[in-house]
């Protein structure tokens, strides 16, 4: 990966008798349209192997632009509308990047 290669990491928990459904959800509008948006390296939703209520968002975009692009669709807020009633807390979001060497 490039040097100006952004990484995302968002950690979220969602109510237990919402796990599914928000499974599905969150695959159907978020995983699968991102991973064609142009720039997008990585993204992909994970479960916690001890905890099934808590998720991760693991993304990595090839620029600071291509998540900007991502973050403006109008299609990424409507999903996170319909999927923050099944959500138990907020989301903790981190952007990250690799340190100069």
């Amino acid at each position: 990966m490039s040097d100006g290669t952004v990484r995302v990491f968002a950690s979220f928990a969602v109510k237990a008798d919402q796990v599914d459904a928000f499974l599905e959800a969150a695959r159907k509008t978020l995983v699968e349209p991102t991973q064609s948006e142009a720039g997008c390296i990585e993204y992909d939703i994970w479960q916690d192997a001890a905890d099934p209520t808590r998720f991760a968002m693991v993304e990595a975009w090839e620029s600071e632009e291509h998540l900007s692009t991502h973050l403006a669709q109008p299609s990424l807020q409507a999903a996170v509308a319909k999927l923050a009633p099944m959500a138990a807390e907020p989301p903790t979001v981190h952007r990250l990047r690799r340190p100069a060497r």
